[in-house]
């Protein structure tokens, strides 16, 4: 009798392992998805803020006047940004610090009645940059 029970324990903590190691091995196929997603979604996002960033350098480069364009690629970067800056501000914490630095000043500047054409070409080029190496790096 102490051998069966000896027999039964055995078996019973061994399959408690096992489940164990099962459900540990489910949650972590969970967090790669997840982290798969992020990746993806944030690359996804920072070629939309490039693409807008890179419309919004040429139209510094006009002699129009075309404020109103420039400050609906403003608002439109901002828009973009927001959709993946929580994930990029997880995820990245350094690189999104950095990218911030003129990535705001950028929007604020684009976002003025009357913006600063020669600011917002040297902004947009150094945001650009940025970008670009963030972009890379995750890739």
């Amino acid at each position: 009798m102490k051998k069966f029970l000896l027999f039964i324990g055995i078996v019973s903590i061994t399959s408690l392992m096992l489940v164990g190691f099962n459900n540990a091995e489910q949650h972590s196929d969970v967090r790669g998805m997840h982290e798969l997603s992020n990746k993806e979604d944030i690359l996804r996002g920072t070629s939309e803020v490039i693409t807008t960033t890179e419309e919004l350098k040429e139209l510094t480069e006009s002699d129009e006047n075309n404020s109103t364009e420039i400050n609906q690629l403003g608002e439109e970067i901002e828009k973009r940004w927001d959709r993946i800056e929580k994930k990029v501000e997880m995820d990245y914490p350094e690189d999104y610090t950095h990218i911030e630095e003129s990535l705001y000043p950028l929007i604020a500047m684009a976002n003025r009645e009357i913006p600063n054409k020669k600011q917002l070409h040297d902004l947009s080029k150094e945001t650009l940059e940025k970008l670009e190496n963030f972009k890379k790096k995750i890739n």
